[in-house]
């Protein structure tokens, strides 16, 4: 046994990371944060404030638009979940969507579009 991987796994642990599994996989959360040593589903939202705190901070020192690469890099630099920046990215656009950011350029990519708060 290769000395990296560690002991198997007995039956209870296994029956118990099955029945996790078989829980989380019912819910219709598209989003799960490590918390307290256990996987919770959240709704997909659950990073937004956080997101927009980061626009705020950005857009102090920037005075206008921000490239949303820059945003989305900050807020996935800075989180201690790890996310990938496609999910940030979708978040950002949702805020877009919902009147949160205003939007310059073309949302085909994240660095071909900048965005900044409608309200500080």
């Amino acid at each position: 046994m290769d000395k990296n991987m560690g002991s198997p796994l007995s039956d209870e642990e296994r029956n118990r990371f099955v029945s996790d599994w078989q829980a989380l996989s019912m819910t219709k959360e598209v989003l799960r944060i490590w918390e307290e040593n256990e996987i919770h589903s959240v709704h997909e939202s659950y990073f937004d404030d956080y997101i927009i705190e980061s626009a705020k901070k950005l857009q102090k020192s920037n005075k206008g638009f921000i490239k949303s690469a820059r945003l989305i890099g900050e807020v996935i630099g800075h989180l201690d979940e790890p996310i990938g920046d496609g999910f940030a990215e979708y978040r950002v656009r949702s805020l877009i969507y919902n009147g949160i950011f205003a939007i310059k350029g073309i949302p085909k990519s994240m660095r071909f579009y900048s965005i900044k708060l409608k309200e500080i």
